[in-house]
């Protein structure tokens, strides 16, 4: 099923049709930048925006199950994040954070400003993107036809459409398994398939009141997870039912053995089902280890869901910002590259570079 955005815009009669592959913050924001003055389109396989910002609703509870916060290093960035907060895309998570180790302990985390997007993490792609043609439900497939881009429906073959330029903000285009991206182009897909990330297990858990003292805790060297985040504390997401939404992140250990040991299972249906068994079987003694130490008892679980990142962290990037290959009308952008790999900063920077540098070489 496709869904679509739209916005009438009169263009010049020079502006290029440009496809933009993604809708993750690399990609939200060259879109951006690039309809100011080009006729762009944004293609999506999911139901909504965000990539790993996205914001997962599950029966009456909500989790950010990708990206649980930023805080800029750049100036920048910095710029970029303080003109969302005014139009009201972000706040600062204010807040109780905590780090974990074998050694100390629970401790409190280093201080710093932590912005989350608000009501959800996917409220900033949503916000990049208003205005901006978007086709969600969407995976379209790339060839090259006649000097041009054309775009086809990944499973129905459904025409979609000619561009005369692609961006591709999604790294799994350039897969092995995938046939977005030509032959032609095995100078980008050969080093991007090659480009390996780490796979991320996530599990959401809705609980009654735990009475923890901490909204997040890091955990490092931990041999399950990597990270605890209490969703509903964040700004936007108060609940009145008592209800507390936990994000908890499984270690790359954990993450690895999991997935190794539901190979048999159905693709479809058992795989997801078993993990999801096995990661609450593994979170649920963390819950009480931690309440326990409080005095509490185990917690009540109301909602458990897992979801599996095939690609969540990049670990051995890609050289310089971004990728642009003008004899074949193309480029690509993502938190793959070089730049701050695996951040929303860094997906945001090589975006806007990528358009700065597109809009130039448009313009001479």
């Amino acid at each position: 099923m496709q869904y679509y955005l739209a916005c009438l815009v009169v263009m010049p009669a020079s502006a290029l049709r440009v496809a933009v592959q993604g809708s993750g913050m690399a990609s939200a924001t060259v879109a951006r930048l690039l309809s100011a003055s080009h006729d762009v389109t944004v293609f999506e396989a999911g139901r909504g925006p965000g990539g790993r910002m996205s914001t997962r609703r599950a029966e009456a509870y909500q989790f950010d199950h990708g990206a649980q916060y930023f805080s800029p290093k750049t100036a920048e960035f910095a710029d970029a994040v303080r003109d969302w907060r005014e139009r009201g895309w972000v706040d600062v998570w204010d807040g109780r954070h905590r780090v974990w180790s074998a050694e100390r302990g629970v401790a409190p985390d280093a201080p710093k400003d932590r912005f989350v997007g608000t009501p959800g993490m996917n409220a900033v792609c949503k916000g990049l993107l208003d205005g901006v043609r978007a086709v969600y439900g969407t995976r379209a497939v790339a060839a090259r036809a006649d000097g041009r881009w054309r775009l086809t429906h990944g499973r129905s073959g459904a025409a979609l459409g000619d561009f005369d330029f692609l961006v591709c903000g999604d790294k799994t285009a350039a897969l092995a398994h995938r046939t977005d991206l030509p032959g032609e182009l095995a100078g980008f897909a050969g080093p991007a398939a090659a480009a390996r990330s780490a796979r991320s297990l996530v599990l959401l858990v809705a609980t009654d009141p735990l009475g923890l003292d901490f909204e997040s805790l890091r955990l490092e060297g931990h041999p399950s997870f990597a990270w605890l985040a209490r969703d509903d504390s964040k700004p936007g997401r108060a609940r009145s039912d008592g209800a507390e939404c936990w994000v908890a992140q499984a270690s790359p250990a954990l993450t690895e053995r999991l997935l190794k040991s539901v190979r048999g299972g159905d693709r479809r249906r058992g795989k997801p089902n078993a993990i999801r068994r096995r990661i609450v079987a593994d979170v649920a003694p963390l819950f009480a280890d931690l309440v326990g130490d409080l005095g509490g008892d185990a917690p009540n679980v109301r909602l458990a869901q897992g979801h599996r990142w095939g690609a969540a962290f990049p670990l051995s990037p890609l050289d310089g910002d971004f990728y642009v290959d003008e004899a074949r009308d193309f480029a690509a952008c993502g938190d793959y590259f070089a730049d701050l790999p695996a951040r929303v900063e860094g997906a945001h920077l090589s975006g806007s570079r990528l358009a700065a540098s597109l809009l130039a070489a448009w313009r001479d």
